[in-house]
């Protein structure tokens, strides 16, 4: 009988345990899934760099910007806003930089009379002996310059940088062809394989999902026959919310590509589009 009283008693005990554990997880269940819906935040950024190895002039440059059809304006609309937009290297008293809209297509259009290319020394880092101070260390001078030299050996990108939030939804990151701003207009001429590696130039890593597309860019300007303009486009869709540590998911789109000596047309450009990586 006691044996029986004792067996009784542990599996009351055992059942108590049990709903506790139950009502813990269910709690901690909703404690997390209120955090992460309380700090979810859907964000939009845009890169531009642009280099040019000499002097380019009577230059116009139509670039891409991610937009999406709007049914309620009947217009493709960008999510981006330049007035939020960073600047590094960028000679704005000479350079306009401005969004246009292209058969409908906002692009965004970088103009001037003349864009000379921006070079500078290279620094090479001052070995520290053991005991000594940095603060002792001399200064390095950063020196500039529009040409090549032995003394200014270094390109410099022009850089253009664009955050802001997104849209009040989660942003569809694993199928966002036709749902979410991209690269307009665009056709789509391949998938990336999943073995990874370099592909139109761009390094993808290995499981990648996403597709190979097409862009146009408009360009006119003088230069000389080896000049070498580069131009580089990148955008970013991405959801984060906090559950014992930030999580996030994404999905971007990046082309790349030198034009050379001078341009006056429209110049398909392939790049490619990952989707679906992060935590879902």
């Amino acid at each position: 009988m006691n044996t029986v009283n004792v067996l009784r008693k542990v599996l009351i005990a055992a059942g108590v345990l049990a709903v506790i554990l139950f009502v813990c997880i269910a709690l901690l269940a909703a404690i997390l899934g209120q955090s992460a819906s309380e700090s979810f935040r859907s964000s939009y950024h845009y890169d531009l760099t642009i280099s040019t190895s000499g002097p380019i002039e009577d230059v116009v440059l139509l670039v891409p910007l991610p937009s999406r059809y709007d049914p309620e304006t009947g217009t493709n609309v960008t999510p981006l806003d330049l007035s939020r937009a960073s600047f590094s290297h960028f000679d704005r008293d000479k350079i306009s930089v401005t969004i246009e809209h292209v058969d409908g297509i906002p692009m965004l259009k970088i103009s001037a009379d003349r864009i000379d290319p921006v070079y500078k020394n290279q620094i090479v880092p001052i070995p520290i002996a053991p005991g000594q101070n940095e603060s002792e260390l001399p200064k390095p001078t950063q020196i500039y310059s529009n040409r090549y030299s032995e003394e200014t050996p270094v390109l410099v990108e022009m850089e253009l940088h664009i955050s802001g939030t997104g849209p009040d939804h989660e942003i569809d990151t694993r199928t966002p062809v036709g749902t979410e701003p991209l690269f307009m207009p665009y056709q789509i001429a391949g998938t990336i394989n999943e073995s990874g590696g370099r592909v139109e130039g761009l390094y993808v890593s290995p499981g990648t999902s996403g597709y190979i597309v097409e862009v146009p860019f408009i360009l006119s300007f003088d230069a000389d026959d080896e000049n070498v303009l580069a131009v580089s486009c990148g955008f970013l869709g991405t959801n984060q919310w906090w559950v014992l540590g930030w999580q996030s998911n994404s999905y971007s789109e990046s082309v790349r590509h030198e034009f050379r000596g001078a341009c006056n047309g429209t110049y398909p450009v392939r790049g490619v589009l990952v989707t679906g990586e992060g935590v879902y």
